[in-house]
């Protein structure tokens, strides 16, 4: 649960994407309007064409900035906030990428071209200088986005790219115009919209694996396996998942932890949370639940007389003891058969059995019904170890 008047890492960047969002909505539409002004001066349907691309990217960065400003927010209905939502919003910002690149070949092979402007230097110059203004901003959001780990901010980043490109477009057109060059603009509109689509493939393919949960990579779970094996005390790690949303990854594990008590064993849990919040620091939420530790197969220690053909119906009496270990398939792996390693004629050899037995690992032990101390009792139940009383248990016809 968050700290009221705590500021988080995630916090912090989201108050950074959302400062970034708003720039890049702010200088995208100062360049719109300043392309319809030129454009509607220079008589140039290409440099019109070019301000109503810019527009709907300044749909695209909008929709992505009201997805980051809401992505934090959490109720009752939504625990984990709305980061999907920035990944709904990259989606939307793709399509619209992938829309204004269709928009462009068709109105360069199949509608008959773009009227040149009346002032085709001026109108060249004035392209120049709002690509040197978009490419500085490119650069930096490009950088930030990296950095921020942001689905939304790369979205737009590619939003960017296709800007430049119409503008790159934009000037081959026109001087490809002046000097008569054959498919110039051509040329230059293949080249540029592989780029446009390239950087778009790469935020639609991952917005939509986040959006299905399958967008972490095998090497990120494996660091974040090794992770959680190498805090000390943690003897296994199952059914770990990870998922991202947005910009932030949630983590959830079962963790095996060989600890004396509950609480020794959340503070292992704690040691190995911290580990993998270190490692990734654009993980929102962890989730670990810690068991004792796994183990591939059940063992069961069956307490026999001296014959090994029956059950033996005092504890400590027993002359030799039977392990059987079961997979998780219910599938008898490895049986073994051992004498009674505690001295029949010592005191407390009850004791000294079980204790035994539990050192070897003993998930159940089988016996028929008799005397049974209920310290003895007591000390199989801390363990762990399950006491089953058998009458007619099925027993190998000799002993190994």
């Amino acid at each position: 649960m968050d700290i009221p008047g705590k500021i988080t890492p995630s916090d912090l960047a989201g108050r950074q994407k959302s400062r970034w969002m708003l720039a890049s909505t702010g200088l995208n539409g100062l360049l719109s309007i300043a392309k319809i002004g030129w454009g509607v001066y220079s008589g140039s349907t290409v440099v019109i064409a070019d301000a109503v691309h810019s527009i709907s990217d300044v749909l695209g960065a909008l929709l992505i900035l009201a997805a980051i400003r809401f992505s934090r927010h959490r109720s009752l209905r939504f625990p984990y906030g709305l980061h999907k939502v920035e990944d709904m919003a990259a989606l939307g910002g793709a399509l619209l990428v992938v829309i204004a690149a269709y928009e462009i070949a068709r109105a360069v092979f199949f509608s008959g071209g773009a009227r040149p402007p009346d002032n085709p230097l001026a109108t060249m110059g004035f392209m120049a200088a709002i690509l040197v203004a978009e490419g500085i901003f490119y650069v930096f959001e490009r950088r930030a986005a990296a950095c921020l780990h942001s689905p939304g901010l790369q979205s737009d980043v590619v939003n960017w790219l296709g800007d430049i490109g119409a503008g790159v477009v934009v000037i081959a057109g026109i001087g490809g115009h002046l000097l008569r060059i054959p498919f110039a603009q051509e040329i230059a509109v293949l080249i540029i919209l592989f780029l446009i689509l390239e950087g778009t493939w790469g935020v639609l393919k991952n917005a939509i694996l986040s959006l299905l949960d399958a967008s972490v990579e095998s090497e990120l779970y494996a660091k974040a396996k090794n992770l959680l094996l190498t805090t000390p005390e943690v003897e296994g790690v199952e059914g770990l998942r990870l998922r991202h949303a947005g910009s932030v990854l949630f983590a959830d594990a079962t963790i095996g932890i060989a600890a004396a008590n509950f609480a020794h064993a959340h503070e292992v849990a704690d040691r190995a949370q911290q580990r993998l919040q270190e490692a990734f620091p654009e993980l929102e939420n962890i989730t670990l639940h810690y068991e004792p530790p796994f183990k591939p197969f059940k063992r069961r220690a069956l307490l026999l007389t001296e014959e090994g053909s029956a059950l033996a119906t005092r504890f400590g009496m027993a002359q030799r003891i039977r392990f059987e270990d079961e997979n998780r398939e219910g599938v008898l792996v490895n049986t073994q058969t051992l004498n009674n390693p505690v001295p029949g004629a010592e005191k407390g050899r009850g004791i000294r059995l079980a204790a035994w037995l539990i050192a070897q690992g003993a998930d159940e032990i089988h016996m028929r019904a008799g005397q049974l101390e209920p310290a003895l009792e007591a000390l199989l139940s801390a363990a762990g170890v399950t006491l089953v009383i058998d009458e007619n248990p099925p027993l190998p016809p000799h002993a190994e």
